[in-house]
């Protein structure tokens, strides 16, 4: 008879932290766990043309469009974008993709992240200065270590 009591207490206490465990797994996309991707673009200038930023996560996606001529937004040569997703369900570790495209060149540059297993929104830096280098931005990481913002991984002051 103890046996069967401890049994049913272990159950108890035990299988409500089990479903627990799955639903912080993912962004439900209901309520306030909604997927969110927060892009911000640097190094405006007044020579920026008009971009225009594209995220993806599974079939679904947003744009936003930097607007040179009227940039709401802009505070000390950066705008900043919060991309939602309610409704929909990302799991850790699956991708999405932030693109932008300026109507300087037309030229599509896009940056592959994954949902990260903290219940926050990812975030994505553009440095639209650099644009065709092939290295316009970062995902940033919740863990980035103290070389994470040098490009070439080296300690220097001064990159140059």
């Amino acid at each position: 008879m103890n046996l069967i009591i401890i049994v049913c207490l272990v159950f108890a206490l035990i299988l409500p932290n089990v479903i627990q465990l799955d639903k912080a797994a993912a962004e439900t996309g209901i309520g306030n766990n909604v997927f969110k991707v927060t892009v911000t673009l640097f190094e405006i200038t007044n020579s920026t043309k008009d971009i225009t930023t594209i995220v993806n996560v599974k079939d679904e996606t947003k744009i936003k469009v930097f607007n040179a001529e009227n940039p709401e937004g802009k505070v000390n040569n950066t705008v900043s974008y919060v991309m939602t997703f309610p409704n929909l369900e990302v799991n850790d570790g699956e991708p999405y993709t932030v693109c932008t495209v300026s109507v300087q060149d037309f030229e599509l540059n896009c940056i592959e992240g994954n949902n990260s297993p903290v219940n926050r929104p990812e975030f994505v830096d553009i440095n639209v200065s650099e644009r065709g280098s092939g290295n316009v931005g970062q995902v940033a990481n919740v863990d980035q270590d103290e070389n994470a913002g040098d490009q070439d991984g080296n300690d220097d002051e001064e990159d140059e």
